[in-house]
């Protein structure tokens, strides 16, 4: 990494620490310092992140680095949550209505619940909640509801936080239009074999006789085997998706926000794959989940990093090194993209805002 990219690095921090990402000197140059050994081995473990390092700085070595991410890392006044928030309200300082969509993945003997916000055909993680893998039993519930308050605590006044999640997300009882939340929303796919009990009437909703795309608004009924009551709910038959059937449960208020949004969850899957891929994330020697989320706060910012390249922008550049899918789908991350508009010359970054989802 050249100096002009370590100096456009510190433009994003400076952007970030406006928004209220970290106030600490030392963290911050220690974050960006991380950020750029990240993105020099795109090797998402504190020894590749290390090395990397080392690569840029002859003055310095592997031992020192690794001693000095270990202990950022560790380091509990790094608060997770506080510039989680800022990211988010730096990302979403043009939008009215943020499109947010909450998913599980695995990494090594973690599972992390992710938040993050899709754009363009991937997303940017802004947040994460980690947990190891035989802990998670039992806690699902609490760990999403948990994500949930945190996403509340995000948002800001006079926006629409619009959140997509899979079946069963923090069994929640209540779809419909909440007054505590007036401007938070949830959406939620169902199972085609999701037993919906509506009155003295129980069945699979595959057998229910909705017509495709037909609305149905439910005050009062229950969901599953275990008979999870819900009120408020707005039942939506978006026909099929990928050859199965989809249903959506959702306030009525945001029905046209379902229909064209929900198939843009498969961005954040898209973006986990990359994730996983680009910057070999499988294994992990962190000790416990906070260095996990610590950890996934850098994959964040490098994201973000990639996001910011003007070329990745570019149709005509795109289309020089992409596939052509007749349902515009792109098989090239930005992370792809960006590395091949640098070893191309092109390497004008601007962090602005996102425009649109």
């Amino acid at each position: 990494m050249k100096k002009d990219e370590s100096l456009k690095i510190s433009v994003l921090m400076s952007i970030l620490i406006k928004n209220g990402y970290e106030n600490n000197k030392a963290r911050v140059k220690a974050i960006g310092e991380a950020l750029k050994g990240l993105m020099c081995v795109k090797e998402a473990t504190l020894s590749g992140i290390s090395r990397g390092i080392a690569v840029l700085d002859e003055e310095t070595n592997f031992r020192s680095q690794l001693k000095r991410m270990h202990r950022l890392m560790k380091n509990e006044k790094w608060e997770v949550w506080e510039s989680a928030k800022a990211m988010y309200k730096h990302l979403t300082e043009k939008l009215e209505i943020v499109l947010i969509t909450v998913d599980w993945t695995k990494v090594g003997y973690y599972w992390v619940l992710e938040a993050a916000l899709v754009t363009e055909g991937r997303a940017i993680p802004i947040y994460a909640i980690a947990v190891q893998e035989d802990e998670l039993k039992g806690r699902q519930t609490t760990i999403e509801m948990t994500m949930w308050y945190a996403l509340v605590g995000m948002v800001k006044s006079k926006q629409e936080l619009v959140v997509i999640a899979d079946r069963g997300f923090a069994k929640f009882d209540y779809l419909g239009e909440n007054e505590l939340y007036p401007n938070i929303h949830l959406i939620i796919r169902l199972k085609k074999n999701t037993n919906l009990t509506w009155g003295t009437i129980s069945g699979k909703l595959e057998e229910w006789p909705l017509w495709d795309y037909e609305i149905v608004e439910i005050e009062y009924a229950k969901l599953g085997e275990e008979q999870l009551v819900v009120s408020g709910v707005c039942l939506v038959n978006c026909g099929e998706l990928k050859a199965q059937k989809l249903y959506l449960a959702c306030s009525s208020k945001i029905v046209d926000i379902a229909f064209a949004t929900y198939c843009k969850r498969s961005w954040v899957e898209q973006q986990n794959r990359d994730l996983k891929t680009n910057f070999s994330l499988y294994k992990l020697h962190l000790a416990t989940a906070s260095r996990l989320e610590r950890l996934w706060l850098i994959l964040s910012l490098a994201f973000y990093l990639s996001f910011s390249n003007l070329a990745i922008h570019d149709l005509d550049f795109v289309s020089r090194f992409s596939r052509s899918y007749k349902d515009g789908r792109r098989d090239l991350s930005w992370l792809s993209l960006a590395k091949f508009a640098e070893l191309a010359g092109f390497v004008e970054l601007d962090f602005q805002p996102l425009s649109s989802q």
